[in-house]
């Protein structure tokens, strides 16, 4: 079960969003207060979504999620194509394939809702890149920096 927040819960917790967020951005875009200002600024004009996974309704009641998701809508300018891009995600708490198949259900049902053709993230974590790829992900290019 993955819930996405409302700009009120962000601004209430984001004291406890932040920290997560930051560890889950790659430290190839130098995150500061700045970046972060801008970050926050999107999640509250709903520019971008954030969203909270627990895997279960049980674990919605206690209050203990598996981790959180960013997520934004970007609009590819040549071909016009909408795409749902996965900014940031960290986990909190070990989970299950079939948690993350669930997450993922989510996503894709927003994404369809928003009339994006594909889900795409940036992953630089081995780790991570092995829990998408046990749910149906594909590594397709290399990110290069210059």
């Amino acid at each position: 079960m993955m819930l996405r927040l409302t700009p009120e819960q962000i601004s209430a917790g984001w004291d406890v969003a932040r920290p997560l967020i930051v560890q889950s951005l790659p430290a190839s875009l130098g995150v500061d207060s700045g970046a972060m200002a801008n970050i926050l600024k999107s999640l509250l004009e709903e520019e971008s979504q954030l969203w909270v996974y627990y895997g279960t309704p049980e674990r919605v009641e206690a209050g203990a999620p598996l981790g959180i998701v960013m997520t934004v809508i970007m609009h590819e300018p040549v071909s016009k194509v909408r795409y749902l891009l996965v900014y940031a995600t960290t986990g909190i708490a070990p989970g299950t394939v079939e948690d993350y198949e669930k997450g993922l259900d989510t996503l894709r049902s927003f994404a369809e809702a928003k009339k994006c053709s594909q889900i795409l993230a940036y992953v630089d974590n081995e780790a991570r890149l092995r829990q998408l790829q046990a749910v149906g992900g594909v590594k397709v290019s290399n990110l290069v920096r210059l």
